[in-house]
């Protein structure tokens, strides 16, 4: 890969946004909603039943994932991990199994920071992905032979990551390798995927959001509203944990459904409305998309701009935020925008209240260690540019009175050589070439053989260093003998 083919591969990288997610994927979560395990478990067992459109009827279903003693079960940064690999396959059209990349663009893809912990947490989750198994009982569909099928199989079938990328980063060649299984190309060659908005999807900070997100957009496919189980949801399509009772489960829930009504097309409701008792110990949850109309009505709104703007894609209201612009300094709003930037893509998750919060402070909020705002490194940047301008002043400054130190010395020395006789400049050019350095001696005597500029070059040094050393000519040294190599020295 030549370098204006790397520049244009990570352009597509850094701004990429219409992604895509394959369909089994989306259906069961292979990761865990947490990013670590603390019980040890390295096997979950997910089932449910499906509607069989050939036997007109619902039939049992169950997908059991096992995970390696070394790296275990996937976790949710892994899910972000893999989700990324689907799209560096994607963005070669799906053309080969295997796929070559280096760490720094996938965390390019993922947005997350250029850093040596990020680039082991990549390592570790395409190690974790290599040693998972996944054992299908009706629960994978075989788009190309269009039914549900016993498949057991891994995600990876080989890996090969590439150590040095951690040291030379953006500079390191796409020497890193996955190839996926056939089970896994086999589904992506038959295109059983759909459209997933890739920007929404990293802008979106909770681990339960993304994951209803994959969920709910594929079920809207056929229908705008959907009316679920609550604990078959909760446990099997989000991971949410088993030991919650209905209330824990509905808390779980309910963080990344509001960040899913703050940034997406899921409608609004409150929660009565939104989880609803059928029986003792039976509960369902129901989604339903925002109206069309309703869509184009926000379209036809004025355009936010700005900063308001910039608060709402970071899931504040539009008042709230219009109201915040317009009430508070600008520098703060803006400082915490950076603050909050800062702090997700670090991966320490912080929502709209964290913004609206640190805005309205009465003092101003602490900024936590190594965090800069665009006005710091600004002020920072005019500093090293002032910095530059003076140390660049001074060498110009010591670069002339040097030059006006040689140029005095150099008239004084033709003073001094016009005034001595042939013999004289002998003498003295023989006591130069002996009280010489030893370096300039030594070259002198190489070029004596060729002649040249570069010998009359060493000629005039060693005949000033002469006049230098001995009080500028005041009290030069006249010695007998002479050298004729020495004549036109000077």
């Amino acid at each position: 890969m030549n370098q204006s083919e790397k520049q244009l591969r990570q352009h597509r990288l850094e701004n990429f946004g219409q992604g895509r997610d394959e369909l089994n994927f989306a259906e069961f979560p292979l990761a865990a909603i947490c990013d670590r395990f603390l019980d040890g478990t390295k096997t979950v067992v997910f089932e449910d039943t499906v509607w069989d459109e050939e036997k007109r009827k619902h039939l049992p279903r169950k997908l059991t994932i096992s995970g390696s003693d070394r790296y275990g079960l996937p976790t949710s940064k892994d899910d972000d991990v893999l989700l990324a690999c689907i799209q560096l396959s994607s963005l070669g059209d799906f053309h080969s199994r295997e796929v070559h990349f280096s760490r720094y663009e996938l965390l390019k893809l993922l947005r997350w920071p250029d850093e040596t912990r990020y680039y082991r947490r990549v390592a570790t989750s395409l190690r974790r992905w290599k040693g998972l198994t996944v054992y299908s009982d009706r629960a994978f569909y075989d788009k190309a032979r269009k039914s549900w099928v016993n498949r057991d199989f891994g995600v990876f079938d080989n890996l090969f990551v590439y150590e040095r990328e951690e040291e030379e980063k953006i500079a390191s060649p796409a020497d890193s390798w996955f190839v996926w299984n056939e089970v896994v190309y086999e589904s992506f060659q038959a295109g059983y995927l759909k459209k997933l908005d890739w920007d929404l999807y990293c802008r979106l900070k909770d681990p339960v959001a993304k994951r209803l997100y994959r969920f709910l957009d594929k079920r809207f496919y056929r229908s705008d509203r959907l009316t679920l189980d609550l604990h078959e949801l909760a446990y099997d399509k989000v991971r949410v944990s088993r030991n919650y009772n209905t209330a824990q489960t509905k808390r779980a829930l309910m963080k990344g459904i509001r960040e899913l009504e703050a940034l997406w097309d899921l409608r609004p409701m409150e929660a009565d409305e939104r989880f609803r008792k059928i029986s003792r110990g039976k509960w369902e949850a129901v989604f339903q998309k925002k109206r069309k109309t309703a869509r184009r009505q926000v379209a036809a709104k004025p355009q936010l701009s700005g900063a308001s703007l910039e608060l709402t894609k970071r899931g504040v209201g539009e008042r709230v935020a219009a109201s915040l612009v317009a009430n508070y300094p600008g520098e703060r709003v803006q400082s915490m925008l950076e603050l909050f930037d800062w702090h997700n893509e670090r991966g320490e998750a912080r929502g709209a209240g964290f913004l609206v919060a640190g805005i309205k402070s009465e003092s101003e909020y602490k900024k936590p260690k190594g965090f800069r705002s665009s006005k710091q490194q600004r002020a920072a940047e005019k500093q090293s540019k002032d910095a530059d301008v003076k140390q660049l002043r001074q060498r110009e400054q010591k670069d002339a009175r040097e030059r006006a130190v040689e140029a005095a010395l150099d008239r004084k020395f033709r003073v001094f050589w016009s005034g001595l006789c042939e013999s004289e400049k002998a003498r003295f050019q023989d006591d130069a070439l002996a009280r010489a350095d030893r370096t300039k001696r030594d070259g002198y005597l190489r070029a004596e053989k060729v002649g040249g500029v570069i010998f009359d070059q060493y000629c005039q040094l060693i005949l000033r260093d002469h006049f230098q050393r001995n009080g500028q000519g005041e009290n030069a040294t006249i010695s007998c003998g002479s050298r004729s190599s020495f004549q036109n020295g000077a």
